[in-house]
């Protein structure tokens, strides 16, 4: 999917073929990821339990854990909580930051991908978790199912991945001496974000300001070169909400000016134009 007024397809989900409204999106290299995580979980989920029994575990286990399980199993489980549960050995992250989402009031949006097998199934199943809320259960075949039709997407998007990162920096464009990355809420007039900003963003009290430059008005003071910088900012909070911010080249703050503050100040500086044209007739 790829809205006009986007830079690059999405990949979007739905946890039901029904559904209207999308469970995830994501970016290409973020896909790509899910696919791996997929796979290796799919791959955990269809070993077969060990058929020793459990040394040391409560009554009611049969057998010994899986390899892959974490969990410390208690004589006092309920039934529905006798369950094997493991993270993904991984060399990379088992979270998928989503980039293209808003987070969520007290967590960023994330997927995580886990295995899971109740102590009286034979086979295990896959879980991706949505932010520690919302889940998907596939069968490991359903599991690969998926990441092969991720990988598929991918493809067709035509787009280069890089697993390490969702995108690669602006050429030649850089934020506070920093190379920047694409803004990843996809504001066109949004000259991009350092990856430090796109990533404390996703905790939770962080904002993600949006910045434009507009124009450069030059002038000299006592001798020494300056200029008046104007640019578009907005906060992630508040997208609706654009405002002008003027800054003396240098210096240690600026103005925040909407419309009608705008509005204000050309009065105010033409005011001034003709009160000094009065003054020096010759200029």
């Amino acid at each position: 999917m790829q809205h006009l007024d986007e830079i690059h397809p999405a990949i979007t989900l739905y946890r039901d073929p029904t559904a209207i409204d999308v469970w995830v999106r994501c970016t290409a290299a973020e896909a790509e990821r899910l696919a791996a995580l997929l796979v290796r979980a799919a791959e955990l989920a269809e070993a077969p339990l060990p058929a020793e029994l459990a040394s040391d575990g409560p009554f009611w286990q049969d057998t010994a854990c899986p390899s892959w399980c974490s969990t410390r199993h208690l004589p006092e489980d309920a039934y529905e909580d006798r369950t094997h549960f493991g993270d993904l050995p991984s060399a990379g992250e088992t979270l998928v930051d989503l980039l293209l989402e808003t987070a969520a009031e007290g967590r960023p949006e994330q997927l995580e991908v886990t295995v899971a097998q109740h102590y009286r199934c034979t086979k295990a199943r896959v879980h991706v978790i949505k932010s520690e809320q919302a889940e998907m259960r596939l069968t490991p075949v359903e599991a690969r199912t998926l990441a092969g039709h991720l990988l598929q997407f991918v493809q067709t998007a035509g787009l280069p991945v890089d697993t390490t990162w969702p995108c690669k920096p602006i050429e030649g464009v850089t934020v506070g001496g920093e190379p920047a990355f694409p803004c990843p809420h996809r504001h066109l007039w949004c000259v991009g974000h350092t990856k430090t900003e796109i990533t404390e963003y996703r905790h939770v009290g962080n904002h993600l300001l949006h910045s434009g430059p507009i124009t450069s008005v030059p002038y000299t003071t006592a001798g020494q070169p300056g200029s008046i910088d104007i640019s578009i900012n907005s906060l992630t909070d508040d997208c609706t909400q654009l405002f002008a911010y003027v800054q003396l080249l240098g210096g240690d703050g600026g103005a925040e000016l909407d419309v009608i503050g705008i509005d204000e100040a050309m009065i105010a500086l033409q005011y001034t134009k003709r009160f000094l044209l009065q003054a020096q007739p010759s200029v």
